[in-house]
């Protein structure tokens, strides 16, 4: 497997081997990633989920408003 470097800032470098602790670099930027990107995921479904239910909400009460104001009386 071919490998590369990655230049980064000498205090970026030491913060990330405080977490890395005795992983192999690949596998520790995998778990990083890994975590982003689910991160990511839940926060998005969360803000989806947020939206739907608001939607809702309004379907519903824009139905309760109109049963109120419409009859065929």
């Amino acid at each position: 497997m071919a490998y590369t470097t990655i230049p980064v800032k000498k205090d970026v470098k030491r913060r990330l081997e405080k977490f890395k602790g005795d992983k192999e670099w690949s596998s520790f930027l995998n778990d990083l990633l890994n975590e982003v990107i689910e991160a990511r995921r839940v926060e998005s479904f969360r803000k989806l989920r947020e939206l739907t239910l608001r939607h809702l909400e309004e379907i519903e009460e824009s139905h309760k408003k109109f049963r109120r104001e419409f009859s065929l009386d």
